[in-house]
């Protein structure tokens, strides 16, 4: 990976000295967004009643941003994010949803710069097809990736470049320095940090050679602590405009630099389709323990958590919302999943999913079955989304403290983007 490392850093740095003298301010665009969410979570998790202050969280976020073109070469982005518990621990709930960052405790108002980058492609040069996304970003890789399902979404201090020199083919090279990624919580506010410790490299390709097929390779390295590779392919076939089937692969693995510890193999198997008004799904997974030595899940490694060797979600077709990369990602993991969603004019749109997670550990987070049911709907403008889970431990599996043998949550998410 040397030579990728020095050849991405030359790049950048050749790319901006040559230009950054002949920048036309003139052009400038102006693109401001906003929004806001209400974040709230009920469960009987601990042996507590559903709703009970005890065991509810619950939290507020507004963010404010804007990008736009210095000019045909030059763009940039900038958001700001603000979040706050509203008083909601006086007496609705005990704890929050997200990292109190530095120097604060999680009920202090939280404020920090989620996004500050600048964009850059080479106009009239050989490098015309190539853009460089320098700066703090929100990142979407098989492994290092942005989480969205929480309160707040984490972000990367990072240097990004896409290439499309190639037809159908779209090269991918990144250096991540920080995040400010945290497992469950996902975003920790300011507290931007070495990412894993160190930093990492990925190159990547996004190939679309054959019609509906796309087919998706990556490699990583995180100094001194793992190479990592995945590998994905989808085919989608359209019988009209109301039916369609569609099929996906996926395979990573993870292999540790650390003396005494194996590799983590993964792979994933996907049949959907859609049939009229419903969309149909149906995957397996299997993560391979190398003998027990295998340390690291297939999950997100920006919300790493060195306690489970992984991140809270990843990118295996069987995850659910709690049964995710904590669970389906990590070594000696069998999983499927079974979903079926729908729109209903003047109501919304319905999801329900059901997936089972097994392994010889005997860990209840590991032996697990669990049921979602969502509806996404808009109530008087605002984006709900109402969500319920329940989760089910194997039988058999040692039960963990404060996980009851059957687990319900409910979920609320209001927002609304301006």
């Amino acid at each position: 990976m040397t030579f990728t490392k020095l050849s991405l850093a030359a790049v950048v740095v050749a790319g901006l000295a040559s230009s950054a003298m002949a920048m036309d301010l003139s052009s400038v665009t102006v693109k401001p967004f906003a929004g806001a969410k209400l974040y709230y979570e009920a469960t009987d998790l601990g042996g507590n009643d559903m709703f009970d202050k005890k065991s509810a969280s619950g939290q507020a976020l507004l963010n404010a941003g804007v990008t736009g073109k210095f000019d045909s070469c030059w763009g940039y982005g900038f958001e700001y994010m603000v979040a706050d518990t509203l008083g909601l621990e006086n007496n609705l709930v005990s704890n929050t949803r997200m990292g109190a960052g530095i120097g604060r405790t999680i009920l202090d108002t939280q404020n920090w710069a989620s996004q500050a980058y600048v964009t850059y492609s080479p106009c009239d040069t050989i490098l015309s097809n190539t853009t460089f996304k320098i700066g703090r970003q929100y990142l979407d890789t098989p492994f290092a990736f942005t989480e969205r399902w929480n309160l707040a979404p984490n972000s990367f201090d990072a240097i990004v470049v896409l290439n499309q020199d190639i037809q159908n083919v779209t090269l991918v090279g990144a250096y991540v320095g920080k995040g400010n990624g945290q497992f469950v919580r996902v975003s920790n506010a300011d507290n931007f940090q070495s990412y894993m410790g160190t930093e990492t490299y990925a190159v990547g390709a996004l190939t679309k050679f054959l019609p509906n097929l796309p087919i998706n390779a990556w490699y990583y390295n995180v100094d001194n602590v793992a190479d990592a590779a995945w590998l994905d392919a989808a085919y989608t076939y359209k019988m009209d405009d109301a039916t369609n089937i569609n099929f996906g692969a996926q395979y990573g693995s993870m292999m540790p630099d650390a003396a005494g510890l194996g590799d983590t193999n993964g792979y994933g198997v996907k049949i959907g389709g859609k049939i009229g008004m419903f969309s149909l799904m149906a995957a397996y997974t299997s993560v391979d323990d190398d003998n027990g030595k295998a340390a690291i899940a297939l999950s997100n490694t920006a919300t790493f958590n060195p306690a489970i060797g992984g991140g809270k979600k990843t990118k295996l077709y069987t995850a659910n919302i709690y049964t995710d990369g904590t669970a389906v990602a990590v070594p000696g993991s069998d999983a499927w999943k079974v979903g079926v969603s729908t729109k209903i004019d003047g109501i919304g749109k319905f999801i329900v999913n059901y997936n089972s997670c097994t392994n010889d550990d005997n860990n209840p987070m590991h032996n697990v079955d669990e049921v979602d049911v969502i509806l996404a709907t808009k109530l008087a403008g605002i984006n709900t989304k109402l969500i319920y889970m329940n989760r089910d431990v194997t039988e058999g599996a040692v039960k963990d403290a404060g996980l009851k043998d059957d687990t319900n949550h409910l979920r609320v998410i209001l927002s609304k983007n301006f």
